[in-house]
């Protein structure tokens, strides 16, 4: 019986790859099937891949065109298609680790919540980052990162706590819940701000997002892409990759996504706070906009 799919979208990243498979070792369930979405099909990735010879791992090719959005979408689609369907899917980072078994709770508790999607606590180096996201104001764009600048110790045991968005590095959706939604919306955000607005889309289906403080996962806060976050980036830069799709200022693509996770009122405000914000970044670059906003997610830039 196949009770959980977990889909992880990757691009030459064998490195990164070996390391959560090596984290899967901790995990004791036998009916989780690992579903490696590679955007550069028949790399060292693939090699590794296949060198595994392990029946719960499938490679499902994907192309370098492809970016976040359309890979994790390739998984979707794969699992859609398949006769014997999930309860569960989780999608997954390639950048993640884990010294423990993390799914079988975050299962348990699934199983306990139901139309809940749930994401496991995030933690770069001492402290917690940014793992959900909780809209204050939709027409201010006032947001609220719960948990984040916490230290591991300090958390709660086993609690949920309720969001509006969710990133993706660790997320468990329904079965259900993906039948109804479809897929990410790739072609108006194919890599940042696709996960927030999907399951965004799901809690508007009734599917309510929560950081689950039961499972956590590791990521090096240096690894954000290409993020005004990072110290070294010069103003040159981020003019030169200001519209880039893996640019998580791209002022593109936040406005499209407040036109489909935003409530209509809340649009015209919204959109010129979001134009607005992306100059910022640009002009005063990663470090001045968190000492601004006293931003506690250090290392990633959020929505």
């Amino acid at each position: 019986m196949l009770e959980t799919c977990v889909i992880v979208p990757t691009f030459r990243e064998k490195g990164k790859i070996e390391s959560l498979l090596n984290s899967f070792s901790h995990v004791t369930d036998g009916t989780i099937k690992l579903l490696i979405v590679n955007g550069n099909p028949g790399d060292e990735t693939s090699s590794y891949l296949r060198l595994l010879h392990n029946s719960r791992i499938l490679e499902l090719p994907g192309a370098p065109n492809l970016f976040w959005s359309g890979l994790v979408n390739l998984g979707l689609g794969h699992v859609l298609r398949q006769e014997e369907q999930p309860a569960f899917v989780i999608l997954m980072n390639a950048d993640i680790e884990f010294d423990r078994d993390i799914l079988t709770p975050l299962i348990a508790k699934a199983r306990a919540t139901p139309n809940a999607q749930l994401a496991a606590v995030t933690i770069a180096g001492r402290h917690v980052v940014s793992s959900g996201v909780k809209v204050k104001s939709w027409p201010l764009m006032i947001n609220r990162h719960p948990l984040a600048g916490t230290r591991p110790e300090h958390l709660p045991s086993d609690a949920l706590i309720p969001v509006d968005f969710l990133p993706t590095r660790c997320t468990l959706i329904p079965f259900a819940a993906i039948k109804q939604a479809g897929l990410v919306a790739e072609h108006d955000l194919p890599h940042y701000g696709g996960d927030n607005e999907y399951t965004n889309r799901l809690r508007k289906l009734g599917f309510t997002p929560f950081i689950f403080t039961g499972s956590h996962v590791r990521v090096d806060a240096n690894n954000t892409g290409n993020s005004v976050f990072h110290k070294s980036l010069s103003l040159k830069a981020r003019l030169k990759s200001l519209f880039s799709i893996k640019t998580n200022f791209n002022p593109v693509y936040r406005l499209r996504f407040v036109r489909l996770a935003y409530p209509w009122y809340a649009w015209p405000s919204a959109m010129c706070l979001s134009l607005l914000r992306s100059v910022l970044e640009v002009v005063l670059g990663g470090s001045a906009i968190k000492l601004l906003f006293r931003r506690k997610e250090s290392g990633f830039a959020g929505l």
